[in-house]
C-alpha cells in the first residue's frame, strides 16, 4: 500500500498492511530541530533543509526524511508558522540562522539577535541562554504572562474572528494541491482554526471566573465555537479535498491530572466541545486530531463522546497514562498518536537497548486494536541522543508488521 492509500484505509477503520508512521505530521508530534538534525544522520540523509515550524523550535519533516523513515504523513502548515513549507518558491520564505552548532531555516518574518555572552533573542520577547535549547520569556523582561492581572473583559465585548485571512487560505490551498499532486503522502493540516484555549483577563482570572461566573464563561466559549465552525467551513473549502486530518490544541492536563479537575471541565468545557466536534464532523471529512498534554485519562471518555478521533501526544509519564491502562479502557474507541518514546521516562542517560525495548513494548501495546499512529511523546527534545533516535526507529520497524488482512479489531 502507498502511504495515502494506507492512511485512508486506517482512518476509515479498514485493513492496513502495517502500523502507519506519522512522526512530524503535526506541530506537537515531532523533533526539536537539533534532534531532527541528528535524525537525518541516523537515516543517512544529506539534506541541508532544517525549517522551524513553531515557536517550540521543532522541525518541519521534509520529504527526503519522511521517505527514508518510511513515513506516511506530512504536515501541510500551521498558523504558528508564517512561511510556506511546500511547493515551488517556498525557499524564498526562509532565512538561515546559525545556532546550536547547526544551521536552521527560520521564517523571514521572525527576528533574532545575539548577545555578547552568546544568548539569542527571538522577536525581542524570548531568550535562549548560552547552552540552552529553547526560548522563554526571561524574568524581568517586561513580557506579559498569562497570570498577569488585567481588567476582566465582558463576554459581550468578545468577538473572535469568524473568517480566516484570505492569504493564509490561498497559501494553504496551493500547498495542499501541490502535495496531493506531487507526493503519495496523507496530508495533515495543523492548528489553523480558533480553539477554546481562552484566558480573558489572564489565566488566573479565567480560572476564578469558571467557578464564580460560569454563565459568562459559557458565553465566551459559545462565541469561540461559533468562530471556529465558521472558520472550519472556509478551511474545508480550501484544503478539505486534499487533507484527511485537522489539528486543534488545548492543554487540559498536567502530570497529575486535569488541571482544573474533571468535574469543572465537564461543567464548563464539555458542552462546547460536544457542539464543536459534532458540527465539525458534519462540515468536513477531516478527522479531529486533538493535542492535549498531561494526564487526561479522567476525561478521555468525555472527549471521545464529544467526537475526538485522534489524541496526541499520549504522555505516558503522566498519571494514569501508561499504554496498558489506556488501551484497556479506550483502545477500541480512539486513535493514539504518539506515546512510543517519552523522554521523561527515557532520559538521555538511558542505554539505547533499554530505549529500544521500551519503545517496542509501547508500540505493540498501543497498537493492540490497530488504532495507533507511530511517533514519540510531543516533540522530542534537542538533547535526544542519536543512539536513542536510531533505537526508536529500529523498534518501530521491528514491530510494525501486522498479520495479512488484519483489521482494527484484531490484535497484532
Amino acid at each position: 500500500m502507498i502511504p495515502r492509500e494506507r492512511m485512508k484505509a486506517f482512518l476509515a477503520g479498514g485493513r492496513v498492511d502495517r502500523i502507519p508512521c506519522a512522526m512530524g505530521a503535526c506541530e506537537t508530534e515531532g523533533l526539536h530541530n537539533l534532534a531532527y538534525h541528528r535524525l537525518k544522520q541516523v537515516l543517512g540523509i544529506d539534506d541541508p533543509t532544517n525549517r522551524v515550524v513553531t515557536f517550540m523550535f521543532n522541525a518541519s519533516f521534509q520529504l527526503p526524511v519522511v521517505n527514508a523513515m518510511e513515513g506516511d504523513c506530512v504536515l501541510l502548515g500551521s498558523r504558528m508558522c508564517p512561511s510556506r513549507l511546500w511547493g515551488p518558491g517556498s525557499e524564498a520564505d526562509w532565512k538561515d540562522l546559525d545556532i546550536w552548532d547547526i544551521t536552521i531555516q527560520v521564517p523571514n518574518d521572525w527576528s533574532f539577535r545575539q548577545d555578547p555572552d552568546g544568548a539569542y533573542w527571538f522577536n525581542e520577547s524570548s531568550k535562549c541562554p548560552p547552552g540552552g535549547l529553547y526560548f522563554d520569556a526571561p524574568a524581568g523582561s517586561g513580557v506579559a504572562s498569562a497570570f498577569d492581572g488585567a481588567d476582566q473583559p465582558s463576554p459581550k465585548d468578545f468577538a473572535p474572528p469568524r473568517e480566516l485571512p484570505e492569504p493564509m487560505l490561498r497559501r494553504l490551498a496551493e500547498q495542499a494541491q501541490w502535495l496531493h499532486e506531487n507526493t503519495d503522502y496523507c496530508i495533515f493540516c495543523g492548528e489553523v482554526i480558533s480553539d477554546l484555549q481562552l484566558t480573558p483577563g489572564g489565566m488566573q482570572a479565567w480560572w476564578m471566573q469558571m467557578v464564580e461566573e460560569p454563565d459568562a464563561c459559557h458565553e465566551f466559549l459559545g462565541k469561540a465555537v461559533d468562530a471556529a465552525l465558521a472558520q472550519l467551513k472556509q478551511l474545508d473549502e480550501a484544503v478539505g479535498p486534499y487533507c484527511d486530518v485537522l489539528g486543534i490544541g488545548h492543554d487540559m492536563g498536567d502530570t497529575r491530572g486535569v488541571t482544573i479537575g474533571p468535574d469543572l471541565w465537564r461543567e464548563i468545557y464539555k458542552p462546547h466541545y460536544k457542539r464543536l466536534f459534532t458540527e465539525w464532523h458534519h462540515i468536513t471529512k477531516m478527522k479531529v486530531n486533538l493535542h492535549t498534554c498531561g494526564s487526561v485519562v479522567d476525561i478521555l471518555d468525555d472527549l471521545i463522546e464529544c467526537g475526538v478521533d485522534i489524541i496526541n501526544p499520549v504522555q505516558t509519564s503522566a498519571r494514569g497514562m501508561s499504554p496498558d491502562a489506556l488501551v484497556e479502557r479506550f483502545g477500541e474507541r480512539v486513535t493514539f498518536f504518539g506515546g512510543a518514546f517519552d523522554a521523561v521516562l527515557l532520559p538521555k542517560e538511558t542505554p539505547a537497548d533499554v530505549v529500544y525495548e521500551q519503545v517496542k513494548r509501547n508500540i505493540k501495546t498501543l497498537n493492540r486494536h490497530g488504532r495507533y499512529l507511530f511517533s514519540g511523546v510531543h516533540n522530542l527534545p534537542g538533547d535526544t541522543p542519536q543512539e536513542h533516535l536510531a533505537a526508536m526507529l529500529a523498534a518501530y520497524r521491528d514491530c510494525r508488521p501486522q498479520r495479512e488482512g488484519s483489521s482494527r479489531k484484531e490484535e497484532t
